[in-house]
């Protein structure tokens, strides 16, 4: 698994100026980095195909390029850059076989006209040949000067050119020696830049792509010939990568999953992202057992002849998924929820680190996301309706979209229904679509339909987090609501007044339970009177008050 930092801002959706798509865009002149390497787009357009883009001065959404254009470019700016080495190394080649050091002009001057008349008889290159083959050439020419002279059978031009040659050639005395001592520097300098050129001519992205290819290749073997079981997530649900049926009890997600045909999973959406169940990890082509992936890697490579891309590893995240809690299975460290141990993973494997603090992300629009919370805080967007504050786009969106516009914004997954809250979804999954939500605690022997329920439960009866001090005794609560409720006994104050009678309690609990005397029924009788109460518990304070001779049990009448 690989991902690539980039650094710069992000817009999604945005038009693209290029292809005129609606995607996730970046802008047009602000610097982005990419494999460690700057680059602005609108200067790449100026140096592949001198186009001068206009209107990149204005609003951020009139200079927008999607990432299908950008990677396009990329290929345009590699290439030129491509052309522009090879073109280099030929000047150069050709300058150190023409101007070599201890040669007079005169050499070069015979060199040169050698070499013009030994390119009018020979065939012309093809247009695919090497630079090598180039230089080559040029030193044969050099060597073959006098036998080709002499075999010559051109113009009358030709052969006075050839006596001119000639004597210059005995002026200068090549001898073999010499001739062998040039052929070793010049193999010397085409085996340098056989070694050196291909490096230099290398995209930068080729090996980041290659390896995630083959890194998916590995996975879709690895799911087809063995029972892993892959999944996705949404916080802490899990969701079959087949049929996207979600589930919360992972052996129901491994029991469903078995009924899909894993050979098409090579035909799912690749995501840079595979999550892998390796609770099970036995070969699916035969009856071996297999306790480890690197144990699966071998057999089905050697007994059933599967091809695995050697000197990799990590090629997905490997999770035991149980219905308790979850352990990482890289330093074996426990969780209650799989959102906190996905989180702890990313510490692992996570390629996305932010410069400030060092956390790491498997995404990098988490990271972006991550590196908002260490800029400005004040930062808030209002509602033009009513004026509240909002922290994100997203809260002022939901805002306007139930309290003003009456819309609802939140669309359930399996129907065309749309709900007004999360919670209207949530209680929408389990009653019309029979979703099964149970979170034990493990604790006790308490059970809740949501996790947010579980999480308060535990944090209140059992990790008796109680960050709420009253100031003027010891008392701590877990809620600031009961805290406030509290405070009235230090101050006498009876605020919570019911509405029918005009009594009066200190406490929202009290008023709660005195309300229920005016709508449920007086189940409970005084025998000596008429009076009727809706608990037992002021039935027994009434006896006690007005009839202190009469036995408690006496006075209920069902």
């Amino acid at each position: 698994m690989s991902a690539n930092n980039r650094k710069g801002p992000i817009i999604d959706p945005g038009l693209c100026r290029c292809c005129g798509a609606l995607k996730k865009c970046r802008l047009l002149n602000v610097e982005y980095e990419w494999q460690g390497q700057k680059e602005i787009y609108s200067d790449m357009f100026v140096d592949c195909f001198g186009l001068l883009l206009s209107h990149l001065e204005g609003a951020p959404v009139e200079r927008l390029i999607c990432a299908t254009c950008v990677c396009r470019l990329r290929e345009a700016s590699a290439f030129r850059q491509q052309v522009l080495r090879c073109e280099e190394l030929l000047l150069k080649a050709k300058i150190y076989l023409h101007n070599d050091d201890g040669e007079s002009k005169d050499d070069i001057k015979l060199e040169l006209d050698v070499k013009e008349e030994k390119e009018s008889i020979m065939e012309p290159l093809e247009d695919d040949h090497d630079i090598s083959d180039d230089i080559t050439n040029d030193i044969d020419d050099v060597i073959e000067v006098p036998t080709r002279r002499t075999r010559s059978s051109g113009k009358k031009k030709t052969m006075k050119t050839s006596k001119r040659k000639s004597k210059s050639i005995d002026k200068k005395k090549v001898t073999p020696r010499g001739v062998m001592a040039k052929m070793q520097r010049m193999n010397e300098k085409i085996k340098f830049e056989e070694d050196i050129i291909p490096q230099q001519m290398e995209t930068p992205n080729v090996k980041s792509i290659d390896s995630d290819m083959m890194a998916y290749e590995n996975t879709v073997t690895i799911v087809e010939s063995s029972y892993v079981c892959p999944f996705d997530t949404s916080f802490s649900d899990y969701y079959c990568v087949y049929c996207r049926h979600h589930f919360t009890d992972p052996n129901k997600l491994r029991e469903h999953t078995m009924d899909h045909d894993p050979t098409t999973y090579k035909d799912l959406p690749h995501k840079k992202i595979v999550q892998i169940d390796i609770l099970r990890i036995d070969c699916r082509l035969c009856p071996k057992r297999i306790d480890s992936i690197d144990d699966l890697k071998g057999h089905i490579t050697n007994a059933h002849e599967k091809f695995l891309h050697p000197n990799m590893t990590n090629e997905f995240l490997k999770f035991r998924l149980n219905l308790g809690r979850l352990s990482c299975t890289e330093c074996e460290k426990s969780f209650t929820f799989f959102h906190a141990l996905k989180k702890h993973m990313a510490e692992h494997f996570g390629t996305c680190i932010c410069d400030i603090c060092g956390a790491h992300y498997f995404q990098e629009r988490m990271l972006l996301l991550h590196q908002k919370t260490h800029q400005r805080t004040d930062e808030n967007y209002p509602c033009k309706e009513c004026g509240k504050m909002f922290k994100s786009k997203h809260n002022r969106y939901l805002h306007i979209a139930r309290t003003h516009r009456k819309e609802p914004a939140y669309p359930c997954a399996k129907c065309d229904e749309v709900l007004f809250s999360y919670t209207l979804r949530y209680r929408h999954m389990i009653e019309v679509h029979g979703d099964v939500r149970l979170f034990q605690c493990e604790q006790c022997d308490r059970t809740y339909n949501s996790r947010k329920s579980l999480r308060e439960h535990n944090r209140r009866f059992h990790l008796k987090i109680f960050k709420h001090q009253c100031d003027l005794c010891d008392k701590r609560f877990y809620l600031p609501s009961r805290l406030r409720e509290h405070m009235s006994s230090h101050s006498g104050e009876r605020n919570f007044r019911c509405e029918y009678c005009g009594k009066s309690y200190p406490r929202l609990r009290g008023l709660k339970v005195h309300m229920q005397s005016h709508s449920a029924e007086k189940k409970f009788k005084c025998t000596a009177c008429n009076a009727a109460f809706t608990q037992n518990f002021n039935l027994k304070n009434h006896i006690k008050r007005q009839h202190q001779s009469l036995e408690v049990e006496e006075g209920y009448h069902g």
